[in-house]
């Protein structure tokens, strides 16, 4: 195998696991009753909190999860009702559905039931 595929295989495995875990942070399900828009998610987005990704959301729609030498690339669109982003992945076809929270300058993601990721607006 490539050692391409072998990082996003990793990195897929730990997603996975990521969203297998229990999570006792409430942060990612706090209760906010400000309304975003899809505008307020495009930027450069750089981890915190043993976070090691950089999040780029286009406001074309494109979407990049950088962690180094291991990288998702694709599309994303934000349903603001539901608070989700959807992110389809381009060179697997893989689908991440993501809960998410904006509180100022911090974002914070989590798949249903995993371990919130959160970033910093760059």
């Amino acid at each position: 195998m490539s050692k391409k595929l072998i990082a996003v295989v990793l990195l897929m495995f730990a997603l996975c696991l990521a969203a297998c875990g229990d999570s006792t942070d409430t942060t990612a399900q706090a209760d906010s009753t400000e309304q975003t828009s899809a505008a307020d998610l495009v930027g450069t987005w750089k981890g915190t909190a043993g976070e090691i990704s950089t999040l780029t959301l286009g406001s074309n729609g494109s979407y990049m999860d950088d962690a180094g030498d291991v990288y998702i690339k694709g599309t994303y669109t934000v349903n603001t009702s539901d608070r989700t982003i959807t992110v389809n992945e381009s060179e697997y076809g893989l689908v991440f559905v993501y809960s998410y929270e904006l509180a100022d300058d911090t974002l914070t993601i989590q798949t249903n039931g995993g371990l919130p990721r959160k970033f910093i607006r760059q």
